[in-house]
């Protein structure tokens, strides 16, 4: 996976700022490019376990989708935090993922990212694997 210093940028203030719940994303590229240029945050709507859970508010998913649309880009994958845990992929990540889209998750520690990567989904469902990460 592809993502610009700047979209970058953006996932890291976003997961500092959220700290200490995991927030959550959408990573944003011009159509037949793949470099992820933008992202969009969006609303975690679980609140009872925020630090360890997210579930993207579909409101906010459709309002994203609607944007790319009419922008001609597209949604090249998703995000989210591991609030002091690890930039893996956790069992429930897999679980939930799809095929196709890619999957950054980002490692914040005390409030300051220190471990992004990036992951695919082998099949609905998991498992999942890990894909490079290049910040270009």
């Amino acid at each position: 996976m592809r993502i610009s210093p700047v979209a970058m940028d953006q996932i890291r203030a976003h997961a500092e700022s959220g700290y200490p719940f995991e927030i959550c994303g959408i990573m944003i590229a011009a159509q037949e490019q793949g470099v992820v240029t933008t992202t969009e945050p969006v609303r975690n709507t679980v609140v009872d376990r925020a630090r360890d859970r997210y579930e993207m508010d579909p409101v906010d998913q459709i309002r994203v989708q609607r944007r790319c649309d009419a922008e001609r880009t597209s949604i090249i994958g998703y995000y989210h935090s591991h609030p002091d845990h690890p930039a893996w992929a956790s069992l429930t990540d897999a679980e939930r993922a799809w095929k196709g889209p890619v999957y950054l998750i980002v490692s914040c520690a005390q409030g300051r990212v220190v471990d992004a990567n990036a992951f695919i989904a082998v099949a609905d469902g998991g498992p999942m694997e890990q894909t490079e990460l290049i910040v270009e």
